[in-house]
């Protein structure tokens, strides 16, 4: 097995790579990629990656988490293997809050601050906001459904959260200066909140230094929320069936239960098997914890304006904690901007 290293996204990246190398030289193309699930779509509607539907088994396809194979799954086909996944849940001062919060009204009856990533990246609103949102919705949101995404209802419930929060200071100013759970985590560890979003991967590289914290659901608007998977897959390129016969071989191997145990744990990553856990510690309890994070995880919904729905969405969440706008008044003007 050769192995090729290349920058993870834009020039150079590995998507970049699989499409500027398949118009020009394409016998240079790897049989295996691992791509961002997020990326995936892209490599799909381009017809870079191969399904793998006939040629992985059913018992690996069915323990894969329901958000696993909801990431590599395009119109009914399997596209990819996700390997490593990641997601945002609520890291608490024990000593602070004697019972994290599971909904709106205990986060708004905490003693606060709260952190969360306000600030977007790159102008488009966060997975924190998303999460929020789905989980606000009268009815809920399916790909594909043919529903819009956006419904102002919804969208006027989480803004005036925000703005509740902000006004009784659980949310604080810094908060728009979060870009990242990275950035919530720095000000958690530095003793600058009582609760913040972190990301299960920080959590787990860092959590054995931690003195005092612990891990709990996102709180959402009547209950915890479910979060948003992110991470990578490993997807099949190479049309040749004698090369695909030996690349599955090989992705069958490394999604073994064991392996993808051992490979998560020793990249501080989340399992994408089900039956992985089994060779987690079953003693922590985070392990039975993460377990209902990610049986309840599902994927960033699939928008074809995607980019000009979190724009917009991102301008509504900082008028809102600015006190520009009101929720009702920056809802609708979200709502006019993705028309």
């Amino acid at each position: 097995v050769r192995f090729v290293r290349k920058k993870p996204y834009g020039k150079g990246g590995i998507l970049d790579f699989l499409q500027s190398t398949v118009a020009v030289v394409p016998d240079l193309l790897p049989d295996l990629v691992l791509i961002d699930v997020d990326e995936l779509a892209t490599a799909v509607e381009g017809e870079l990656v191969q399904p793998l539907d006939d040629l992985i088994s059913p018992d690996l396809h069915d323990d894969l988490f329901p958000f696993a194979r909801d990431s590599a799954t395009f119109d009914g086909s399997l596209y990819g293997l996700q390997v490593l996944a990641d997601l945002d849940h609520l890291v608490y001062n024990t000593g602070r809050v004697t019972i994290p919060p599971r909904s709106w009204p205990g986060v708004l009856d905490s003693p606060g601050p709260y952190l969360f990533p306000a600030g977007g990246q790159a102008g488009l609103v966060n997975d924190a906001f998303l999460v929020q949102y789905l989980a606000a919705r009268s009815e809920p949101y399916e790909d594909g459904s043919g529903a819009p995404f956006l419904e102002e209802d919804s969208l006027i419930a989480v803004l005036q959260f925000y703005q509740d929060g902000a006004s009784r200071d659980i949310f604080p100013p810094e908060i728009l200066n979060c870009h990242t759970t990275d950035d919530c985590w720095s000000a958690y560890v530095a003793g600058q909140a009582a609760m913040a979003q972190a990301g299960a991967h920080r959590y787990l590289s860092e959590r054995n230094g931690l003195q005092g914290s612990a891990a709990a659901p996102v709180p959402a608007a009547n209950g915890p929320g479910p979060g948003i998977a992110r991470g990578w897959a490993l997807s099949l390129v190479t049309p040749d069936p004698a090369r695909q016969s030996l690349a599955t071989d090989f992705m069958t191997q490394l999604m073994a239960p064991e392996a993808n145990a051992r490979q998560n744990l020793a990249a501080d990553y989340l399992p994408t098997r089900q039956t992985a856990l089994s060779f987690w510690d079953e003693a922590d309890s985070y392990t039975p914890f993460i377990q209902q994070q990610l049986l309840q995880a599902r994927t960033r919904p699939r928008l074809s304006n995607y980019t000009q729905v979190a724009d917009a969405l991102q301008q509504a969440v900082e008028r809102v904690l600015t006190g520009e706008a009101s929720p009702e008044e920056a809802a609708a003007q979200a709502m006019m901007d993705v028309q």
